[in-house]
């Protein structure tokens, strides 16, 4: 009996051991834009390549929008973006036309429209995107990083509004391009 207990207690123990050795899975973040303490969804993204901003590089929008904001197509192109919703739109400068390029893009204050930096950025809460009511701040400093994983993009964003409050977003997902040249 005293064999059959001590074999017992070592098969527990073995157990227990192997049940706390599992791997902890990574959290991951929300598709959301954070402002003031509020927290707004993110459900898309849309890349337009506006043509080339100098000679030879790309100039683009990046529009991240919640599922409330809808885009009215016509002939492949943007006719209009209407709807009630969050968005967050930034003009950049990538170095390749359809695609966002990897790395770290910085606010360009001066307009040196240099690879990786983007200018005119703005955030919108609640916005009915077919009256233009809703809160809409300029940011005005911050950064955007992008990594792509097969067709996702990973886009993490932090910039400042003109209340100098932090805009954060992360977005994991594809971006739908349009070629508005």
């Amino acid at each position: 009996m005293y064999n059959f207990s001590k074999s017992l207690w070592v098969i527990l123990l073995l157990i227990l051991a192997f049940a706390g050795c599992k791997d902890d899975k990574e959290v991951e973040p929300k598709n959301a834009l954070m402002h003031d303490g509020r927290e707004f969804e993110l459900s898309k993204g849309l890349l337009i390549h506006l043509g080339e901003y100098p000679k030879g590089e790309s100039g683009q929008v990046l529009f991240l929008s919640s599922d409330g904001v809808k885009i009215r197509e016509s002939g492949g192109k943007i006719d209009s973006i209407y709807g009630v919703g969050h968005a967050i739109y930034f003009k950049l400068i990538s170095a390749t036309e359809d695609a966002l390029d990897e790395g770290e893009y910085t606010f360009d204050n001066d307009f040196t429209i240099e690879v990786r930096t983007f200018f005119d950025p703005y955030v919108v809460f609640n916005g009915d995107f077919a009256t233009e009511d809703g809160e809409y701040y300029e940011l005005y400093e911050g950064k955007l990083t992008v990594k792509k994983e097969g067709p996702n993009y990973i886009l993490d964003i932090d910039c400042i509004e003109r209340n100098g409050k932090h805009v954060t977003a992360h977005y994991k997902g594809p971006l739908s391009f349009y070629d508005e040249e």
